[in-house]
């Protein structure tokens, strides 16, 4: 930006300067003629011989009197004469010296087009610079996000059997499913899940933000297809899934699918979710009917 008004400063002098010098030629013509004029006219009065010869014509001859007045005469035009020469070289130094300290070469346009092209790179260096410094900003960030990322403390271990109120942080494990009772579940919301955890889940049943009942297990729990009403064993836990009915854990391998588990109404330790139905629930723990809920949420993580 400077070097454009730099150059923008160079033109409007240059137009300035040419002006001036124009006004003051122009002024010098002016004056110069003023000053021939009055010299021009100030000789007829001086050289009115026919006056001094009327007013002696006794006493001296015609050649006499015009003999004692031409050396004053031509003294005096040759005083004024240099008197107007010393004028005008005044000027024209005056004018001379204006010139050469304030008015800079000639630009031309060639150079106006060079600085242009100065200013655009100047311009484009500038923007380049930004753009650079940016991007070392965000390589940073993101370098630093990778190193976090592996220094991630290693997950909690847990047991494959069920867990009632948990109260230990679950350190390393990722929520990756959250709704409320009264979400209707489908199997493919498994499918997907089960494409994202690759060791082991957690699949729980939370009460104002806490979990209440989970039980954890291997990710192929997900995708089970199991018999009516015959779970499938791993370690302490009992899980099935039934396409079109329910899906869930038991700590035993009684269960009775009328949709989802309605065995043993008193147990603390069952999970049952409604699968691909067109309402929600079902149940957790001695707590059911879970079809309309928002304050009871189905959760699942996976480490």
């Amino acid at each position: 930006m400077f070097r454009f008004f730099v150059c923008i400063n160079l033109i409007l002098i240059h137009v300035f300067c040419q002006t001036t010098e124009d006004n003051l030629q122009f002024n010098t013509d002016i004056e110069t003629s003023q000053l021939w004029n009055e010299m021009t006219t100030e000789q007829p009065s001086e050289l009115n011989t026919s006056q001094l010869i009327t007013e002696e014509p006794q006493e001296t001859s015609t050649e006499s009197i015009i003999t004692q007045i031409w050396p004053d005469f031509t003294t005096e035009k040759t005083i004024e004469q240099e008197n107007l020469t010393e004028t005008i070289q005044e000027m024209t130094s005056t004018v001379s010296t204006t010139s050469n300290t304030t008015c800079p070469s000639i630009i031309t346009d060639e150079m106006i087009e060079e600085i242009k092209k100065e200013i655009i790179e100047a311009v484009l260096r500038n923007i380049s610079s930004e753009i650079t410094s940016r991007l070392e900003e965000m390589e940073e960030r993101l370098s630093k996000l990778n190193c976090s990322n592996n220094n991630t403390t290693p997950a909690i271990e847990l047991s494959w059997q069920i867990y009632e109120n948990l109260q230990f942080p679950l350190t390393g494990w990722l929520c990756v499913f959250d709704q409320p009772y009264s979400h209707k579940t489908r199997g493919d919301d498994l499918d997907q899940i089960a494409g994202i955890c690759r060791n082991e889940v957690l699949v729980g049943a939370t009460y104002n933000g806490s979990i209440s009942l989970a039980a954890v297990g291997p990710a192929s729990v997900l995708t089970l297809n199991t018999p009516w009403n015959q779970p499938a064993q791993f370690d302490q836990v009992y899980w099935y899934r039934n396409n079109g009915k329910s899906f869930g854990f038991s700590p035993n391998s009684v269960i009775r699918q009328t949709s989802a588990d309605n065995q043993d109404l008193d147990s603390p330790l069952r999970l049952s979710w409604l699968l691909d139905q067109n309402m929600g629930g079902y149940r957790a723990g001695v707590t059911r009917s879970l079809a309309d809920s928002s304050l009871w949420h189905k959760v699942v993580y996976c480490n």
